[in-house]
């Protein structure tokens, strides 16, 4: 696991956080300049990556704009 410190928004992710990733995502997210290695002191909270629930998913049709009606 490598720790990553956010400086820009990224996903859930505000500038500040500090979360931990996979080695292969941790890079990804390294090298889109969202975030910066970082080193966890003692003591530190860390968020590890959470994995999406498709259940909490909200059904296609909720993501669709409201459209105006049909006089």
């Amino acid at each position: 696991m490598k720790s990553v410190k956010f400086i820009k928004p990224w996903s859930m992710y505000s500038p500040g956080d500090v979360a931990g990733f996979e080695e292969d995502r941790a890079a990804a997210i390294i090298k889109t300049g969202a975030a910066e290695p970082h080193e966890v002191s003692d003591g530190e909270p860390v968020v590890e990556e959470q994995q999406q629930d498709p259940a909490a998913e909200p059904a296609s049709d909720e993501l669709k704009p409201a459209g105006r009606k049909a006089k």
